[in-house]
């Protein structure tokens, strides 16, 4: 069985590096919507608070294939598996809703097939491989201070970011225009970043009270299972 603050440490690289890697993938589709300008930073924002939740159960699912002794390769997999699922059922139930309005749908006989496949191997795999190769290199090494203290740092920058991110983007984002509906949705993705920021931040804030309460003067830990 791991350690607490030891599956604290994969959750939290779970976290903030799939915040990372799936809100690149987000912002990629934002700067590449072209003539879209009441939404065009949402699937950015999207991005980073769906990574939060993939990066989260990525984690998880590493840290039962860890506890249980397995190889470190059978861990990579098993946190890749945590974070590529959603993707993957959503891409075999259909192709995704378009993004501007007015496009219709793509036909099932276009969408399943080399579009789909496209679609899997260039924004499901690689936000994928990235969170799942991090907590791995993590999951490899042997626990010290610093990977509590850093784990905790990454958590407090990504509630960071999740608070700032929309509020950003939207000022650079052009003026808002199209019908309300649509103008909604800025609303829905600045809001679901935040509420998503908050936990995110009290974790964070924690790990780092715990890893710095949990150390006396002479840098010998204490209490090593708590967090």
């Amino acid at each position: 069985m791991l350690p607490r603050n030891r599956i604290g440490n994969l959750l939290a690289t779970g976290i903030a590096s799939g915040a990372a890697a799936w809100g690149a993938v987000g912002a990629w589709t934002a700067l590449t919507v072209g003539n879209y300008p009441w939404n065009q930073w949402i699937p950015f924002a999207n991005g980073v608070s769906k990574g939060v939740v993939l990066g989260l159960l990525a984690g998880g699912a590493a840290a039962v294939a860890a506890a249980t002794g397995a190889r470190t390769w059978i861990v990579f997999l098993t946190a890749f598996a945590g974070g590529v699922w959603h993707g993957t059922y959503n891409d075999v139930q259909g192709s995704p809703a378009p993004i501007i309005y007015y496009v219709p749908a793509m036909p099932a006989d276009e969408w399943f097939g080399t579009t789909m496949l496209v679609h899997w191997a260039t924004k499901e795999v690689p936000p994928a491989v990235v969170c799942a190769a991090a907590i791995t290199l993590l999951a490899a090494r042997g626990h010290r201070r610093a990977q509590s203290i850093g784990a905790g740092s990454a958590l407090v920058l990504t509630a960071i970011a999740l608070f700032l991110i929309p509020v950003i983007a939207a000022d650079l984002a052009p003026t808002v225009q199209g019908n309300g509906q649509h103008v909604n949705q800025g609303a829905y993705a600045h809001l679901r970043c935040w509420f998503i920021a908050l936990p995110v931040l009290v974790a964070g804030a924690r790990r780092l009270a715990v890893a710095f309460a949990t150390w006396n003067l002479d840098g010998v830990e204490v209490g090593a299972r708590r967090g």
